[in-house]
């Protein structure tokens, strides 16, 4: 495609959703456009075409948080070339003027190219020898991803250089820069250590087949005018790897489906023998298919509506908590940036920590908290205060340990002097969620997961998340964030309490499950 009609046919992007709004009824593939293509066709042509599913494709704030940081490894990135030249402009006046300020031999970010309906924004391109350049792909991750859904970089690599390449570009070395996982802050952000380089020619050069061809059949799907109608194949998928228009392309698939089973996008021939048989329903599946024990479990509650739930199991379990208990949650902002000494890249900064004691079986729950509010390591203060509050005796029950335990561990190696606290607490760490893991209650309305969110709505009805204004930890550390950069005031408040309404349910759900299941427990 021509540069200069490509504001005829340009796409637009909304509040950073990715939706594509063709004009005059043509589809200008980008590089975004085209890796949502290879995760999902039919998904990526509904984007391209049905602007009216705008909500559907909305970014959850987990997804916007990486994306920021990924603007903050790319501009930290930008520091490697110090005499580069950002090309601001959009569309065809993009591409002049990264053909001219090439006539110049700048080093250029977001240099853009099109070529036979693609069109890419390179994050730089810098001279080489004999009138050649080098292509640089900028990455907010710690290690080189190939061949993994939605982040094969390769691929993306693959994708920029070939359209550059159409455009008339001699390309020498094409290099991807990663964040250094074994990168600590110390001081002032090192940039030279902080980020490492990896030249990918040489897999660039084999994904180069397959990628022409990809882009062939991406140009001919995405430019019908009439709605494909074969589904899309995220049926073989599990439920967390569906794209966010399965319902629609899939009306016959009900909500709580064969694609819910506890890992069974993990069993691809299993997931997808169940769908060429046309089973969808959990009540369809025959008694002799392969499952697990947990998969076996979860479908026999479904068939029955009878809950699997060993009484012995659950008292044993719960009789190995030590007196007091101490229901601990933190809250942490990985970002990609570390921001304080001892920090290294998404290191998790623990924030904030909610804390219920129980004395006693009989007893009420006392409840104590932490939320930092400043631009700081709030580590010596975390581990400061779960030292006052938590001593040598009793349990410290979590959910999902790893976790917690990973947290602790973390701080105990950037306070070597607080060590001792830290590995002591791990030692008195106890995961609730193992009696669900474990299978020692299993639930239809659990619909296979053993995340808190859906362990609660049946052990302990009347407590919900629904009415916080933060319900999940990606929407905590995102309001985190905001709440010691850029508020202050009534915003800054609401934003504090908000924070500490979210993660006190957290531990006080904990107690109130861990109460239901000892009632359970104990019951004749």
């Amino acid at each position: 495609m021509a540069a200069e009609s490509i504001l005829s046919t340009n796409f637009c992007v909304f509040s950073r959703l990715p939706i594509y709004i063709p004009f005059e009824g043509a589809v200008l593939i980008t590089k975004t456009i085209f890796l949502d293509y290879l995760i999902c066709r039919k998904n990526c042509w509904l984007k391209v075409h049905r602007p009216e599913f705008i909500e559907a494709f909305a970014l959850s704030e987990l997804e916007l948080q990486l994306l920021e940081q990924g603007d903050d490894v790319e501009r930290a990135a930008r520091m490697l070339f110090p005499a580069g030249v950002l090309v601001v402009k959009t569309g065809a006046d993009a591409v002049r003027e990264t053909q001219e300020l090439m006539a110049k031999g700048a080093t250029i970010f977001q240099a853009a190219f099109s070529s036979g309906g693609f069109f890419v924004r390179c994050d730089v391109i810098s001279p080489a020898p004999e009138g050649a350049w080098d292509l640089f792909e900028i990455k907010g991750n710690n290690a080189l991803k190939e061949g993994i859904d939605d982040r094969d970089h390769i691929t993306d690599l693959t994708f920029q250089a070939i359209v550059a390449e159409r455009a008339g570009v001699t390309l020498r070395n094409r290099t991807v820069i990663l964040l250094n996982k074994t990168y600590v802050r110390s001081g002032a952000l090192d940039v030279d250590r902080l980020l490492q380089q990896m030249e990918c020619s040489p897999g660039v050069a084999t994904k180069h087949p397959d990628t022409t061809r990809a882009m062939d059949e991406a140009l001919v799907y995405l430019k019908q005018t009439d709605e494909p109608q074969d589904g899309c194949d995220c049926h073989y998928k599990g439920r967390s790897r569906q794209c966010s228009t399965f319902p629609y392309s899939h009306p016959d698939v009900p909500a709580y489906s064969v694609h819910d089973i506890v890992r069974i996008g993990a069993s691809k021939k299993k997931l997808a023998d169940l769908i060429d048989r046309g089973i969808f329903n959990l009540e369809g599946i025959p008694e002799e298919f392969n499952l697990s024990r947990a998969q076996k479990n979860q479908v026999y509650v479904a068939k029955t509506g009878q809950s699997i739930i060993d009484k012995v199991r659950i008292r044993e379990a719960l009789a190995s908590y030590q007196w007091p208990l101490h229901f601990l949650d933190y809250e942490t902002f990985a970002p990609a940036i570390p921001m304080f000494d001892g920090y290294g890249p998404y290191q998790p900064i623990p924030f904030q920590f909610s804390l219920h004691i129980l004395t006693g079986p009989d007893a009420e729950p006392a409840h104590f908290e932490f939320l930092h509010d400043e631009l700081s390591d709030p580590t010596g203060d975390v581990v400061r205060l779960l030292d006052e509050h938590i001593g040598a005796d009793g349990s410290v029950i979590v959910w999902y340990a790893p976790f917690e335990r990973g947290v602790n561990t973390e701080m105990a190696a950037r306070c070597p002097n607080l060590a001792t606290v830290l590995t002591r607490i791990n030692g008195q760490i106890r995961d609730l969620r193992d009696i669900f893991v474990d299978q020692h209650y299993v639930h239809e309305g659990f619909k296979g997961s053993t995340s808190i969110k859906a362990v609660l709505p049946v052990l302990v009805p009347d407590l919900s998340y629904e009415h916080l204004d933060i319900k999940n930890g990606g929407i905590a550390s995102a309001r985190w964030s905001e709440m010691i950069t850029t508020t202050d005031g009534a915003e800054r408040s609401a934003i504090s309490g908000a924070l500490k309404d979210y993660c006190e349910l957290d531990t006080f759900a904990m107690y109130a499950i861990w109460k239901e299941l000892n009632a359970i427990a104990l019951s004749q």
